[in-house]
């Protein structure tokens, strides 16, 4: 069954490459930046030290990284209101939005699938969905609670 998901997975990025909804090329980011733009909207939140380990790199390149994003505004330094030596870097809305873009699969394409789908099973199909959406939740959840 997780085969048949990465499958459907792999045909909606697909869709979207032929329909030439192709968002990165709009951004003018590196690599490393961009990878730092999506854990920080991951996780909501994150200390340089958190930062480093999430994109394996140096604590000492976490640094000039940060300050590149909040140069970009996609990223701003908060400091901890219980802890003065605590800085947590904070996405942005600009880095929000991206990551929103970067991940979203257009409505068109999921409604043009779905009406491939027979109408007899259309149900079945929601249910599903639902089952799926659900347990994704849930594990989130537990992931988050864990980190």
């Amino acid at each position: 069954m997780a085969s048949n998901l990465v499958r459907l997975v792999q045909a909606l990025r697909a869709i979207q490459v032929c329909r030439g909804q192709l968002p990165w090329r709009y951004l003018d980011l590196t690599m490393a930046q961009l990878k730092a733009v999506m854990l920080l909207c991951r996780t909501g939140r994150a200390r340089s030290r958190e930062l480093a380990d999430g994109l394996g790199i140096a604590p000492s390149a976490a640094t000039p990284l940060v300050d590149r994003l909040v140069e970009q505004h996609l990223a701003r330094r908060v400091d901890d209101e219980d802890d003065r030596r605590i800085v947590w870097i904070h996405p942005t809305r600009k880095a929000q939005a991206i990551y929103d873009e970067l991940l979203h699969t257009s409505e068109d394409v999921l409604n043009d699938i779905i009406t491939e789908v027979p109408a007899k099973d259309r149900k079945a199909v929601r249910e599903a969905v639902q089952l799926l959406a659900d347990a994704a939740s849930r594990v989130l959840a537990k992931d988050k609670g864990s980190s």
